[in-house]
């Protein structure tokens, strides 16, 4: 077992391997200097004990700020002092313009890379197109150099010539092209040389125009009245009274030698649209006395018509003719009508268009009861009902009814068809109504009975009527009396 006093003699030594170390590290040499990205030391020795100083010195491409301190000391605590900020980037100025170009750079410190571009039309000559600030302020290089665009001459073209002539063209020199003996250049007269080395359009060429002399039918003309017609020359028509004019009124050559827009025309108006028997004219034509060419009206079916699918109610005027309608519109068909009995109706067909009658008969004397005459509607039905026959020479009716005050003559068991009475009254009394009636083919009699009126009788019924209301009236005051 260990004793007590030999663990204290081990903790004693260890305690002293502990103060040794600490001692150690906080009484002693500096660490070797710090690295600067823009100095260097300027010294060769490896040991560096307390208070040494030692000295830095710009690296090549940095200047020393004057007033700065370039040296660091080591401190008694093992550490260096903080160097100031004593050396800055060398500048080399402004690196120098290029003719018919520009250049890009963030900065002109050493190290810094500057970029030449040549302007649009402009190609870069120079081996390099870039310079470097160098560490001793200066740049490499030459300043870059920008040459225009060359192109080739262009081409010649026949019965024509350009100016000026040149044996090279650069960036933007232009020529301009024209023909000989009265010849129209087609294409662009002038074109220019292109920041690609070529020319911006294609060699016009000479060609010869001339547009016939143009004829428009009841016109006159406002201008060119006389030719030659070469390249945009123009005329203007007016057409005459009583014509309308049909395309453009100014119509010019153009390089094929053709007129253009085409030739117009004048067209002569149109008067009132054709009457149809079974169709009118819509209402927005109604009131319209003439129409210009090209015009257009529509119709529609009269009552008793019906519009057939397919037809076309349209009519066009085309110079002051109406175009021929098509049959549109179809009558109204009605069936054969009903026979009766003892008769017939004439004329008879297998059907009837609109507005077509017929006519019933009777046989053997017999009287037609009913309009004879029947027609077809626009409805495709016949108007009327249909009519009967009625032998009247067997009719017979009885005795008519009898009246108050009154009787009829003459009075017998029966009456023949046609056969009349006459009611006549008693007592000086008047008939009221039609005194006479005859036998009917129906074998009833016509109108309506007849009644006998004394002419006073209307004074007591007004008489009669007066009391009783008197009457009504002092019963009702008496009643609040009593």
């Amino acid at each position: 077992m260990i004793s007590f006093s030999f663990c204290i003699r081990c903790w004693c030594i260890f305690l002293l391997i502990i103060i040794a170390a600490l001692f150690s590290g906080t009484h002693g040499d500096c660490d070797f200097p710090p690295r600067l990205q823009d100095a260097d030391l300027k010294t060769t020795q490896n040991s560096f004990t307390i208070g040494t100083v030692v000295e830095y010195v710009c690296r090549p491409g940095y200047l020393k700020i004057p007033g700065r301190n370039t040296t660091i000391t080591c401190l008694s605590n093992s550490t260096w002092s903080t160097p100031d900020v004593f050396c800055k980037l060398r500048s080399c100025g402004n690196p120098g313009d290029t003719l018919n170009g520009e250049f890009h750079a963030e900065d002109f410190n050493f190290g810094s890379v500057v970029n030449y571009t040549c302007n649009v039309g402009y190609n870069m000559i120079s081996k390099f197109n870039y310079r470097i600030c160098q560490t001793d302020g200066t740049w490499s290089n030459a300043v870059p150099q920008c040459e225009a665009q060359i192109c080739s001459p262009p081409e010649n073209i026949l019965n024509g010539s350009f100016n000026p002539t040149k044996d090279e063209y650069y960036y933007q020199d232009s020529v301009t092209y024209k023909c000989i003996n009265n010849l129209v250049l087609v294409g662009k007269s002038s074109m220019f040389c292109t920041e690609f080395g070529n020319w911006s359009s294609a060699v016009p060429h000479c060609k010869g125009v001339n547009c016939a002399n143009p004829d428009v039918p009841n016109s006159k003309r406002l201008s060119g009245f006389s030719g030659p017609y070469t390249l945009n020359s123009a005329i203007t028509f007016k057409c005459n009274d009583g014509f309308d004019i049909f395309g453009q009124s100014t119509i010019e050559c153009n390089i094929d030698s053709q007129w253009e827009p085409s030739l117009p025309q004048c067209l002569g108006r149109c008067g009132s649209p054709p009457s149809l028997l079974y169709a009118e004219l819509k209402p927005d034509f109604v009131d319209q006395k003439t129409f210009s060419s090209g015009a257009e009206v529509q119709y529609a079916c009269l009552i008793g018509y019906n519009p057939i699918s397919g037809k076309n109610s349209t009519i066009i005027c085309h110079d002051a003719t109406w175009s021929t309608p098509d049959v549109f519109c179809t009558s109204q068909i009605c069936p054969p009508p009903e026979n009766i009995v003892n008769g017939s109706f004439i004329p008879q067909k297998d059907q009837y268009l609109y507005k077509e009658s017929v006519t019933y008969q009777c046989f053997n004397n017999m009287e037609i009861v009913g309009d004879p005459s029947r027609f077809c509607t626009a409805t495709g039905k016949w108007s009327s009902v249909v009519p009967s026959c009625n032998d009247s020479s067997a009719q017979i009716c009885p005795p008519p009814e009898n009246i108050v005050n009154g009787h009829f003559i003459p009075q017998k068991d029966q009456y023949l068809y046609k056969e009349s009475v006459t009611y006549q009254c008693f007592n000086n009394t008047k008939i009221v109504g039609d005194p006479s009636r005859f036998c009917t083919a129906t074998g009833k009699w016509s109108s309506i009975v007849p009644s006998c009126n004394d002419g006073n009788t209307a004074g007591v019924i007004l008489g009669n009527t007066v009391l009783m209301l008197t009457l009504i009236i002092v019963t009702q005051v008496l009643g609040k009396f009593f």
